[in-house]
């Protein structure tokens, strides 16, 4: 069992990822300590851990392993002390939707902080009318929206070593940052990219033929994340607002631009790479506290 056991939300609104915090009844707690506890030891026992390789998929007993990873700036100062301080998610039901993982903080037998990750998307959302519950022999449904959780882990974080476990990288990569630690993407790769069926490109040959290190992992992080097959250009227009990007649907295609900083930017927030600040409301890369131009 885990000890001073808290749950959150990472939610990304408006280009904003903040962490909320879930309130749970002490019951509750102690049941998710100790099935969270359980999550973590078939995580972490009789693994392998190898170095991490976009291009490999693990097997079950395989774990990627990033040493000196440092956490996103809404994570990097939250221990199972803090996260009680924290707005809770119960306050709006429309931030479950925008929910992108869902956190766990605790404290094994030993003293050492842990940081556990499970992944969370819409299918998770508890939606009423649509969920029925058996209450007195009779079925009835939720006044509000609520949420499942999933029954394994996705990652675990050590934060005296600063190490990440993770297992897939497509699932990992949409609640925490992990371009850095991309592979390259060839000229051929970048084509690949752009001939997906949901974009649209300008000039795909401005985009493959010289391109720096920089849009090249972007590039391979994109086609590795499977993001263009969950959802569709309308979708994806539709929840641009607030990141400063310029999303054109045409066709039910996305229009890839030519222009070198929109098309940054576009890369950007289809990876997932921007934050807006909680105080000052700018506009961030994520992993870094370099102000997005």
């Amino acid at each position: 069992m885990l000890d001073n056991f808290q749950l959150a939300a990472i939610v990304k609104e408006g280009g904003e990822t903040r962490l909320l915090q879930v309130p749970l009844h002490q019951g509750l707690q102690d049941d998710l300590a100790r099935s969270w506890g359980e999550q973590f030891e078939a995580f972490v026992e009789n693994v392998d851990e190898i170095a991490f390789d976009p291009g490999y998929q693990p097997e079950a007993h395989e774990r990627f392993c990033l040493d000196y990873y440092e956490l996103p700036a809404f994570l990097v100062n939250e221990t199972s002390q803090t996260v009680a301080t924290l707005e809770a998610i119960s306050t709006d039901d429309e931030l479950l939707d925008k929910t992108k993982g869902i956190v766990g903080f605790a404290q094994d037998g030993n003293g050492r902080d842990l940081v556990l990750f499970q992944n969370f998307n819409r299918a998770h959302v508890i939606r009423p009318g649509r969920f029925l519950f058996l209450q007195s022999d009779t079925y009835e449904t939720a006044d509000r929206p609520g949420l499942t959780l999933d029954g394994k882990l996705g990652a675990v974080y050590f934060p005296a070593d600063r190490k990440l476990l993770f297992h897939s990288f497509r699932m990992v990569n949409t609640f925490l940052p992990l371009a850095d630690f991309n592979e390259e993407a060839s000229e051929q790769d970048i084509r690949n990219v752009l001939n997906h069926g949901l974009l649209a490109p300008e000039d795909a040959d401005a985009l493959a033929i010289g391109a720096n290190q920089w849009f090249r992992k972007r590039f391979a992080m994109l086609g590795n994340s499977g993001i263009l097959d969950q959802y569709t250009a309308t979708e994806i227009a539709a929840d641009s607002d607030g990141y400063e990007v310029d999303v054109q649907v045409d066709g039910g295609q996305i229009v890839f631009p030519s222009d070198k900083h929109e098309a940054k930017r576009l890369l950007q927030f289809l990876n997932e790479e921007l934050f807006r600040g909680a105080i000052t409301e700018t506009l961030y890369e994520t992993n870094s506290k370099r102000e997005a131009d």
